[in-house]
């Protein structure tokens, strides 16, 4: 089965704000906030509450930015997330200003925090080619995605693997 599911993409202060999650085969990553579609909602909708539940922030304006597809079986996750296919839709979107509230009422599974990360020290991580040396770790989609923003400056209306050169 196909779901759809909405990221969020929240900068402030040249700060990303993330969800910090642990699995036992993976360690601790971050994510960025955001969830499945349920039935009868719309993305705008999902992503509000996504972001509710797992911030507790309300956005204020949202601006689709990417498509991607995610196929488990293809991504280094693939032990901890099975058979997922997943069409993403990441969003650009602001928030009130930063605070020190920051909590979730419904955590995601593995989620054991949420934190602001310098946009600048993420790209050193991205880029860093050892990987026991990265001071954050992101998913590989994730990663991609981040590098495609922020240093390649390329934000396609789809991205799939098919489109991959």
């Amino acid at each position: 089965m196909i779901r759809n599911t909405v990221r969020a993409l929240i900068i402030q202060d040249e700060m990303l704000l993330t969800i910090k999650k642990e699995r036992p085969d993976v360690g601790v990553y971050y994510a960025l906030p955001g969830g499945a579609q349920e039935l009868d909602e719309t993305l705008e909708q999902t992503l509000k509450r996504e972001c509710l539940e797992e911030l507790g922030v309300d956005l204020l304006d949202c601006k689709l930015v990417c498509v991607r597809e995610y196929i488990s079986k293809n991504h280094e996750y693939s032990n901890i997330m099975k058979e997922v296919h997943a069409v993403d839709f990441i969003y650009e979107c602001n928030i009130n200003p930063i605070s020190n509230q920051l909590s979730s009422s419904q955590a995601d599974v593995g989620q054991i925090g949420i934190e602001w990360l310098p946009i600048n020290e993420i790209l050193q991580a991205i880029t860093q080619s050892n990987e026991l040396l990265k001071p954050y770790k992101f998913p590989r989609v994730t990663e991609y995605f981040i590098k495609e923003y922020f240093i390649d400056q390329i934000t396609e209306p789809y991205r799939g693997e098919i489109f991959v050169s």
